[in-house]
Formats: C-alpha cells, structure tokens, sequence
C-alpha cells in the first residue's frame, strides 16, 4: 500500500504531466518532458549560505556542477551527489532540492553534476565524467576548505549505480577512496529474474521491469546478459570499500538488488546498514516537499554522511 502523502503526491503529478513512453520519443524530446515533471516536486528547496554553478574539467570538456555550501562553517567535509534518472535524464535541477536537504543535514559541502547522459553518450561516458568529478573534488578539497579524507559519495536509482561503480573503479586504480557511500534505490546490475521485479514489474507501482530493460539497454548496448565491469558493479570485488548506507524503496522493482548488495558487503567484510521504507516507489526521495516519508529518508542518509551511522 502507498504511503498516502506520496499517493496524492504522484496523483497531482500525473494531472499535469501524463505519463509519456520516452522509447517513442526523440531522446531530446523525452528527456525534457520527463524533467519537468520531475522539476514538479522540486520548488522550495531549503535555502544555504551559497550555491555556486561551475563547470568542472571532464574527459570531453567541461561538465555543468552546482555547489551547495550549507553554512560559512561547514564540518570539513564533502559529498559527491549523482542524480538517478535511469543514465537518459534528470540532472542538477530536478535534484536540487535533495542536494540541499543533503547539505544541510550532512553539514557537508555537496557537489553534484551533470554527467553525460545516453544513448547519445553510453557507457563509459557517464561513469568517466563521474570520475572526473570525484577526482577534481578531491583535488580541489584545499582550496574549498574540504578535509580530503572526509569527501563521500552518494547517488539514488542509476546515480546510486554510477556512486558504487565510481568507489570500485578508484579502489582498483589506487585513486583516493570515499569516507563513505551512500545508496538509494540503486540498479546494480541489469538482473531481471528477482521476486521484487516478479511481484512489480509490470508497473503498477511505477518503474516497470520494460522499462529498466530499456533504460539498460541505451546505457550499455543489447548485451544485458555480458555487462561490462564498472557498469554492474555490485558484481565487482567489493572488499576494501568504505561504510555504506543502502537506503530501498519497498513497493520498487529494484527493492531486492539493494538486498543482495547487502549480502555481497557482508560477505566481503564491508561494514553497511540497510534500510527499507514501506510505502514508498522508486524514487520517492524527491518528493520531500509533499511527503513526511521522503524527508525522513533523506533525513536517514545526511546523518549516515554525517557521522557514519543513520540511527
């Protein structure tokens, strides 16, 4: 059963923004009509002492950023913020209200870009520009007043995908690591055959196994069934990663991928806390204007960013 607040939430939604099929649509035409409704829930985003908009260097130039500092004392520490939106849209605007929210219940200065988006621009290019994010924060952390070994991660739906494949691929080039990791309703790996994507995946809730399929596919080519590495990395070697924080929507399709990253960290001897929320659909931490439940989540995350416990 829907939480009733994100219910009537998603009902207003859909007066002004019927459901579209984007696999039907020019990319550009469908990426603009799925952000403004996702912009739908984002007006009113907590005010900070300074938000900047920047570019950082990337591998193919520039890369759109916004800075949020939430106050002229910050804790010495930062988050690297990559928004969902199944690698085909959303982008620093649709998530600004929960970069806000984020910065000032983290007490953490909190970067988020705009990495390149498919199918115009497939994998790797969606993780290098995550990468080269990661890298410049990190760089950069003395001159922000940023405590380099305190710089975390985060991401929800693919940006959570993009946050873990970001963590792995560091590690495994002996780059600088995250204090910590924060995961929402991530997609780890493209695995359809779970009982959470039997029971939902045919959309009622939201997000459906055809779609997922879809997004997928524009991310990686036909070849679900042989990804490469970085881009599934719940099916990397996982030893060695920092704490991390799995937040999962339970009426989601993707609900038990979050599970199963929790067994694969406790086997690897990752220190982690798993969090589910009834009620809730994929996505539902951007509705934090209209829903109790979607602030308590993001509420969840900041103090797991903060002090590496979400209790």
């Amino acid at each position: 059963m829907f939480d009733p607040e994100i219910l009537a939430a998603r009902k207003r939604q859909a007066e002004s923004f019927p459901a579209i099929d984007p696999s039907k649509l020019p990319p550009a035409e469908a990426r603009r009509v799925m952000n403004a409704a996702a912009a739908f829930f984002g007006d009113g985003g907590p005010p900070v002492e300074a938000v900047d908009d920047i570019r950082v260097p990337g591998p193919e130039g520039p890369i759109r950023a916004r800075l949020y500092r939430p106050d002229t004392q910050p804790d010495g520490g930062a988050l690297l913020f990559l928004h969902g939106g199944g690698w085909f849209n959303c982008n620093i605007d649709t998530h600004d209200r929960v970069c806000r929210l984020l910065a000032l219940g983290s007490g953490r200065i909190v970067l988020a870009i705009d990495y390149r988006l498919a199918p115009e621009h497939p994998f790797p290019a969606g993780l290098e520009d995550s990468r080269a994010a990661w890298q410049w924060l990190a760089g950069e952390a003395p001159a922000l007043g940023i405590d380099p070994a305190g710089i975390a991660i985060a991401g929800d739906s693919a940006g959570a995908n993009l946050a873990l494949a970001v963590a792995v691929a560091e590690r495994d080039a002996g780059g600088s690591m995250p204090a910590r990791i924060a995961l929402a309703y991530g997609c780890f790996a493209p695995d359809f055959d779970t009982e959470s994507h039997r029971a939902l995946g045919d959309g009622r809730v939201g997000l459906s196994t055809e779609r997922l399929r879809w997004y997928w596919r524009n991310y990686i080519g036909p070849r679900l069934d042989d990804p490469p590495p970085f881009a599934a990395p719940s099916r990397a070697d996982l030893s060695g990663l920092p704490p991390v924080y799995l937040s999962y929507a339970e009426l989601d399709i993707l609900s038990d991928e979050s599970r199963l990253l929790s067994q694969k960290l406790a086997q690897a001897g990752v220190p982690h806390e798993l969090e589910g929320w009834p009620g809730a659909p994929h996505g539902f931490m951007q509705l934090t204007r209209d829903s109790a439940l979607a602030r308590r989540a993001v509420a969840r995350m900041a103090a797991f960013l903060k002090t590496g416990s979400a209790s």
